[in-house]
């Protein structure tokens, strides 16, 4: 009878079946222990009442009496993580609690005074927890040791390790949603460039950080503008002592292992010091004298380092990259084909144990060839990795990359009272992209032209031998320039306040406000040598307004937490929006001028559109060391600016192809449900399972309308009409095993389906068997990879540590990391042998989605894997902190396909049978407008990579 129910329900409600079941399973009845103790305040001794002390994980807990004493009964036996919290007094977590059989354990605890709000200071006695297992959502955070002992270089590494979390063609896709749909925060303040649609902006060093926080379910109400995930990032201050630190890395050694193939001519260095006083020291000699106490934080970085294609340009021009105050030549800092700068001062002012002052400069600066830098997605492109083949020859006359971001704020604490306090954050973000060739402006371009090679090479044309025309070329470009010509910039001036106030040990209460002002440009020529402007163009100058308030409520009672909230976001799509929409004659239609001004409001002389998202998250355990979670809730994010904006300023191109903004458009909407169940087996195994379902609405496309008045003119433009889901479920297993081993396994799988993978995907673009144009249907989603399994290992030996293996001692101060990865391959839209032969024999391969009308993306192509490894040797000389170490990425050689041939599911190997749209070598036809032979060197993810490298810490 339960095996036919189970038969009739679809897989992921089995999978909500199961959770609840294992929630309910309980251990073996033993006899329950007890836990007491006495509570006192560390300065005085004197014994605190009403103190509250609470089983983590479970719903024991107690409140101490009149004289400081407490108990908890009938607790089964077990280890646990203990909570002891009590207003003015830092919050205490003692992990690892043993509660015996009938046993009775007594714990006592001196709490230290503390001016700061409840909750903002946390002392852990023991083993940091795995996992935080009363958390609502899913939810994973790396401290500062932990990414020490990951395998990463920048925060795109950290993100990219996490499961439910696909990187593909230099973008990050979060449980199915696109790229630009996640939330990148540094100190909660966005640092996204939405121009660039790559879903990052600012680029920070590992070393730099000091908490990532990586949120992939559903999350509370402060946070917004994102239907996929937030990345929200704490940067490292200065601490009581100075502090320094220095690395230095390469693949080459001097140049001595440069025309390796494991060597990509790598240098990276990284140096940060921190500490105390400069600035007061320097305020006293000026006769300044200042309360508190000053730290400061510096972080440099630097990489530099050629493709792993081996084809490289001689020099990289960039026109925006900065002089310095003209000390440097702005090629300066481009001396390879990738080059990223990066630079963060952090100023912290302690004023007193309730006021700070904290002050942030962030710059980063990336310089290369790689297309995806921009990702605008105007006009549709197959996803492929960033490397212009076609320019490969010519490297020197393809477009530079030029993404230059800085983030400049100042964020004020303050402490009211034990229960209350209030953050300010003010911030300036700027950011622009330049895609340009040899710092000149479009103006400058010529043609790209594939010429016949001498000596002249003639053939006869494919079905008429009659004629005789002379070979173009090998496909490759030997003059000319690349395509367009790009430049874009936005200046972002936020203001954000929070209000957090604990009521007793039951609520906390958090409320809050952004304010966004924007300025936005952006210059786009296509085919610059077509024209004075090009072959078509776009170019607008708008100013948009955004924000959002916020108000949410954490309640726990009884080992039962409830995170309820309510989020407003408005957006103003500002004057430019506006005008265009009393404008008639621009190219937006009757019913889109209706829309905008239904679906907005007049506020002080601009249109306003908001939106309002509940939020909900529930956790409470089943059993001892299990809880389970749930959380649903509404999220948003706003189109990217081109969809809005594009082709409706009077300067703007009127092409025949041109694809118009509409400011009608609403921002996208996801509705999420979560459910998982975490499990503390003991205090050193975690298990955590989750599943999720996502549906993604109002998604943009592109659809085709009909111009009133214009003798039957027709026009594309951007609706909300497209829509998507993502359905999953996610294991992961994190354990500490003795003294040196800590490692993490985890698993996913996921489908994601859409009506379309890209904006420009008209409306109706499937044809039926009649010929006839019908609405598309609903297929995966290209960036959808349905399995994935990675894990880190991590072998640690201290100074005072002396393993032993079969009898054999080690020596000590040594750390030896591991990170392996696999998961499903690209999807690929499969191609099928049509049953007919050209005359020179080629076989011809047709789409299997235009022969036989199945769905886009409908085949997953070979499975990507590879291995990670590092091993640091520590010396301690002379105070000073020195580290040697290797770092092998792709430790197996693996070759991993992104190009993939549709005919056979893997990357082009000679001889292999290719679709009629390639150049195929074996059956040469150079005359076709096709791609160029298929032996793209991008074809397969980078190979082995070896890395040397050395530092010192003080």
């Amino acid at each position: 009878m339960i095996y036919n129910g189970l038969k009739q329900m679809n897989g992921f409600n089995k999978i909500f079946l199961i959770l609840l079941i294992m929630s309910g399973s309980l251990l073996w009845a033993q006899k329950p222990g007890t836990i007491r103790g006495l509570v006192t305040d560390k300065e005085t001794g004197e014994p605190l009442v009403g103190v509250n002390i609470i089983v983590k994980g479970t719903y024991y807990g107690a409140s101490t009496d009149l004289e400081g004493f407490f108990i908890i009964p009938k607790i089964e036996p077990g280890v646990y993580t203990i909570e002891v919290s009590y207003v003015s007094y830092k919050v205490i977590q003692q992990t690892g609690v043993k509660v015996e059989p009938g046993q009775t354990l007594t714990l006592n605890f001196q709490m230290e005074p503390s001016i700061l709000a409840l909750g903002q200071e946390i002392t852990v006695i023991g083993e940091k927890p795995l996992m935080d297992l009363e958390q609502t959502t899913t939810a994973r955070t790396l401290t500062e040791d932990e990414i020490k002992n990951r395998i990463v270089e920048n925060v795109t590494d950290l993100v990219s390790q996490q499961v439910g979390v696909t990187k593909q063609d230099d973008a990050l896709y979060i449980r199915g949603s696109r790229s630009y749909e996640s939330q990148y925060l540094v100190e909660g303040l966005s640092v996204q460039d939405p121009l660039a649609g790559t879903g990052f902006g600012l680029r920070l060093s590992s070393y730099a950080i000091q908490e990532i926080e990586v949120l992939t379910g559903g999350y509370k109400a402060e946070y917004g503008q994102a239907t996929s995930g937030i990345i929200s990032v704490k940067t490292k201050s200065g601490g009581d002592k100075l502090e320094g630190y220095f690395s230095y890395k390469t693949d080459h050694l001097f140049g001595q292992f440069r025309d390796k193939d494991f060597s990509f001519n790598t240098d990276h260095w990284d140096f940060s010091l921190s500490g105390p006083e400069p600035i007061t020291n320097i305020m006293n000699k000026a006769g300044l004298k200042l309360p508190g106490r000053f730290y400061f934080f510096l972080n440099l970085q630097n990489k530099i380092f050629d493709d792993y294609t081996r084809a490289t340009a001689k020099q990289l021009h960039s026109s925006i990259a900065p002089t310095l105050g003209g000390l440097v030549d702005q090629d300066f800092f481009a001396p390879r084909q990738n080059n990223l700068w990066s630079a963060l001062i952090k100023l912290t002012w302690k004023i007193d144990p309730t006021h700070k002052l904290t002050y942030t400069y962030n710059r980063s600066l990336v310089i290369n060839q790689n297309t995806q830098t921009l990702q605008t997605n105007l006009n549709y492109v197959e996803p492929r990795p960033g490397f212009p083949y076609k320019y490969m020859k010519l490297l020197d006359n393809f477009n530079t990359f030029t993404h230059d971001n800085e983030q400049i704020s100042l964020i004020w604490n303050h402490t009211l009272n034990s229960t209350t306090f209030y953050e300010l954050k003010f911030s300036r973000y700027f950011a622009q992209l330049r895609s340009e060739w040899g710092d000149d402006l479009w103006n400058g371009y010529t043609q790209p032209l594939d010429v016949p090679r001498l000596p002249v090479e003639y053939y006869t044309p494919y079905g008429d031998s009659t004629k005789v025309r002379v070979i173009p070329g090998d496909g490759f470009y030997d003059y000319g320039n690349a395509l367009s010509w790009h430049d874009h910039f936005m200046y972002s001036y936020t203001i954000k306040g929070d209000l957090t106030h604990h009521s007793g040990d039951v609520h906390t209460f958090k409320t809050g406000i952004e304010i966004s002002f924007k300025e936005m440009q952006l210059i786009d020529i296509q085919e610059p040598f077509a024209g004075p402007y090009g072959s078509s163009q776009d170019l607008f100058h708008v100013y948009p307004a955004d924000g959002a308030f916020y108000f949410q409520d954490d309640i726990r009672f009884g080992g039962f937490i409830l995170n309820a909230g309510l989020r407003l976001d408005y957006w103003a799509p500002g004057a430019f929006a506006d005008r265009a929409i009393e404008d008639t004659t621009n190219f937006i239609s009757p019913d889109q001028r209706e829309k905008y001004k239904k679906d907005s409001f007049n506020f002080f002389g601009r249109r306003v559109k908001a939106r309002l998202m509940p939020r909900i998250g529930v956790s409470f355990p089943v059993s001892n060391n299990q809880m389970l979670y749930f959380n649903y809730g509404h999220f948003s994010k706003r189109p990217r600016p081109q969809f809005v904006y594009s082709g409706l300023s009077t300067v703007s191109a009127r092409s025949a192809y041109q694809t118009y903004g509409n400011p009608a458009l609403n921002p996208e909407t996801s509705v999420k449900y979560e459910l998982g169940l975490r499990n503390q087996f003991t205090e050193n195994d975690v298990l955590s399972i989750s599943a999720y379902y996502k549906d993604i609405f109002d998604y943009v496309k592109t659809t085709r309308f009909r111009l009133p008045g214009r003798g039957g003119q027709t026009a594309y433009t951007y609706v909300n009409l497209d829509y998507a889901r993502a359905r999953g479920i996610e294991i992961e297993y994190k354990t500490r095993i003795g003294k040196y081993l800590f490692g993490n396994v985890a698993a996913s799988y996921s489908i994601t389906t859409t009506k379309s993978s890209n904006a420009s995907s008209i409306l109706q673009i499937d044809r039926s068997a009649t010929g006839q144009d019908v609405p598309i249907r609903e297929s995966y989603a290209a960036w959808d990879r349905p399995w994935q399994i990675s894990g880190n290992l991590s072998f640690r030996v201290t100074k005072d540590q002396k393993p032993e293996i079969f009898g054999i001692k080690l020596f000590n101060q040594w750390n030896l990391n591991l990170h392996f990865f696999a998961q499903a391959g690209r999807r690929y839209t499969p191609v099928v042998f049509s049953g007919q032969y050209r005359s020179d024999g080629r076989p011809i391969y047709l789409t299997e989605y235009d022969v036989e009308e199945k769905t886009l993306y409908s085949k997953i192509g070979s499975n990507w894997k590879w291995v990670d490894l590092s091993f640091k040797k520590y010396f301690d000389l002379w105070d000073v902190h020195y580290i040697f170490y290797f770092e092998i990425r792709n430790l197996f050689n693996n070759k991993n396909a992104q190009i993939i041939n549709p005919v056979t599911g893997r990357a082009y190997e000679y001889g292999d049978p290719v679709p009629i749209s390639w150049n195929d070598p074996v059956y040469p036809d150079r005359h076709w407008p096709h791609d160029p032979y298929p032996f793209d060197p991008a074809r397969y993810r980078a190979p082995r990579h070896i890395l040397l490298g050395f530092s010192l810490e003080f």
